[in-house]
C-alpha cells in the first residue's frame, strides 16, 4: 500500500518560529553597531521589577542543579537529539525549502507512528515499539519536486528490521477502499548501490506524479524517505532518493544514541540554554519541538533560509538553540550576537517588505521590533541580544481569528518583558559558562 506525506498548507505559526528573524538590539550594545534599540531606557538604569510579565516565570530553571531530568519526556529529547543526524532536504536539492508537513519535528506516541505514512503503514507498525521519530519533508515553491525524511528509532536493531520489512510489505499491499490517503498497490525495485534498501515506486496517474518510498533498517532506527515529482523525471526521483540515503545512512551511524533503559534519565537542557527561554503557560499549546534544545543542524530543519542561516551560525559561533516560547540563540560573544541579530532584521525584511519598526514593547532596553499586516494576519517580531545571546519572541493573530488563545500577539509584550528579565537573572547567578 503506498504511503504518501500527510500535507497542510504552511501556516503563519511556522512562519514564526523558522530562521527568518526579527529584530532587536543587544545588551549591551556593541560600540558602532546601527542604533536599532529602544533609548529610552539604558541597561544600567532599567528596573526589572516595574515591567509587567503575567504569569510567565522570571526565574531561569537550573535543571540540572534542580536534578531534572527529562523523565518521561525523554523519548521527545532523544528525538531533538537526533535531529542533528538528519539529512536536510535543502542539502540533497537546494530547490526544496518550502516545508509543509504537520509532521515535521519530533514525534512520541501515536505521532511517532504516523511519521510520514498512510493507515496501512501505522498499523504496520502497531506490534512494535517506536521510541521517538524525526521528520523533514521540504518541497520546491511550486511543489514540482518533494522530498520526506524520516528516523524512527526502535528498542533494538531486531525490532527496526522487522519493521522496515513490515512497512515495505505495506507498500506492495493493495490499499483498504477508505484510506484516502494511499493508493497502489507498489511495485518494487532495488536500488543498485543500497542491496539493504526497501523500495517501491508508484505512479498517480490523476496528478502525473512520480513517487519511491524506502525503508533502511540500521541498527535500532529505520530510515524512511518519499520522494515526488510532477516533472515525469523518474531519474530524479531515483538519483534523490539514492543520494538521500547514501547521507543520511552514515550520518545516523554517527548518532550517539542513548541505551534504550537511560532515555528518561537524558538531560533536558544542554548547555543551559532552554532555562533562558520564556517557557509556556499551561493554556499553551506547545509540541514536542517546541519545548526543545537544538545544535545548529538540528535547528535548519526548521529554518526558512537554511542555506543562509548555516553561513551565520558558522560566522558568529552559534552552537546551541534553545527553543519554549522564544528562541535563544547562543553565540561565541556579544558582537556576535548583534551580528546575527542584524542578520535576521535583513531577513525578515524581505521576507515581508511591508511591515515596519514598532515601539518596543514595556520600552525593553535593547529591543527592537518589526511587525504589519502580512496575508495570513498581523505578525510581530522582537529581537533581544544580551551578551553572547540572541532571543527571538514572535506574536501573531490569523484573520479573523476570535479565539484568544490562539492569539500570541496578545501576551507578546509580556514575553518581550520575561525575556529579557530572564536574561539578567540567568546572568545574575551566573546560569552556564556564559
Amino acid at each position: 500500500m503506498r504511503t504518501v506525506p500527510i500535507l497542510v498548507a504552511a501556516t503563519a505559526a511556522t512562519v514564526l518560529l523558522a530562521g527568518c528573524g526579527s529584530t532587536s538590539a543587544g545588551t549591551p550594545q556593541a560600540e558602532g553597531a546601527d542604533s536599532t534599540s529602544s533609548d529610552t531606557a539604558t541597561t544600567a538604569s532599567f528596573d526589572v521589577d516595574t515591567l509587567d510579565t503575567g504569569e510567565y516565570r522570571t526565574e531561569p530553571r537550573d535543571f540540572e542543579a534542580d536534578g531534572i531530568n527529562a523523565a518521561d519526556f525523554g523519548p521527545a529529547v532523544e528525538g531533538q537529539r537526533m535531529a542533528e543526524f538528519v539529512v536536510l532536504p535543502h542539502d540533497i536539492d537546494p530547490r526544496l525549502t518550502d516545508g509543509a508537513s504537520m509532521n515535521n519535528g519530533v514525534g512520541v506516541g501515536g505521532i511517532a507512528k504516523s511519521g510520514l505514512t498512510n493507515d496501512a503503514a501505522r498499523q504496520a507498525l502497531e506490534p512494535f515499539d517506536v521510541i521517538t521519530t524525526f521528520t523533514d519533508f521540504h518541497g520546491s515553491p511550486d511543489d514540482a519536486y518533494n522530498l520526506g525524511v524520516s528516523v524512527w528509532r526502535f528498542a533494538d536493531a531486531d525490532q527496526a528490521a522487522q519493521a522496515a520489512t513490515a512497512l515495505h510489505t505495506a507498500e506492495l499491499t493493495p490499499p483498504a477502499a477508505d484510506d484516502i490517503f494511499a493508493s497502489g498497490p507498489g511495485t518494487e525495485v532495488s536500488l543498485p548501490t543500497l542491496p539493504d534498501t526497501l523500495a517501491s515506486t508508484y505512479r498517480w496517474e490523476t496528478t502525473e506524479t512520480d513517487t519511491m518510498s524506502t525503508f533502511t533498517a540500521r541498527g535500532p532506527h529505520v530510515i524512511y524517505t518519499y520522494v515526488s515529482t510532477t516533472t515525469g523525471g523518474t531519474d530524479w526521483v531515483s538519483d534523490t532518493t539514492t543520494r538521500t540515503i547514501e547521507r543520511q545512512i552514515p550520518m545516523i551511524d554517527a548518532f550517539p544514541f542513548t541505551p534504550t533503559d537511560q532515555i528518561e534519565s537524558l538531560p533536558v537542557d544542554v548547555d543551559k540554554v532552554l532555562g533562558r527561554a520564556v517557557g509556556f503557560l499551561e493554556n499553551e499549546y506547545a509540541s514536542n519541538s517546541d519545548t526543545a534544545v537544538y545544535g545548529p543542524l538540528g535547528w535548519l530543519h526548521f529554518d526558512s533560509d537554511p542555506e543562509e542561516t548555516a553561513a551565520l551560525f558558522e560566522e558568529t559561533g552559534t552552537d546551541r538553540i534553545a527553543r519554549a516560547n522564544s528562541t535563544v540563540y547562543r553565540t561565541d560573544g556579544p558582537e556576535s550576537a548583534l551580528t546575527l541579530r542584524d542578520a535576521f532584521v535583513a531577513q525578515t525584511l524581505d521576507a515581508y517588505p511591508d511591515i515596519t519598526e514598532e515601539a518596543a514593547p514595556q520600552n525593553v532596553p535593547g529591543t527592537v521590533c518589526y511587525g504589519g499586516d502580512i496575508s495570513q494576519g498581523r505578525l510581530t517580531k522582537c529581537l533581544i541580544a544580551y551578551g553572547p545571546y540572541l532571543a527571538e519572541v514572535a506574536g501573531f493573530r490569523a484573520v479573523g481569528n476570535t479565539d484568544p488563545d490562539d492569539d500570541t500577539l496578545r501576551t507578546l509584550s509580556q514575553r518581550v518583558a520575561t525575556q529579557y528579565v530572564k536574561f539578567v537573572r540567568a546572568e545574575e547567578m551566573g546560569l552556564g559558562e556564559n
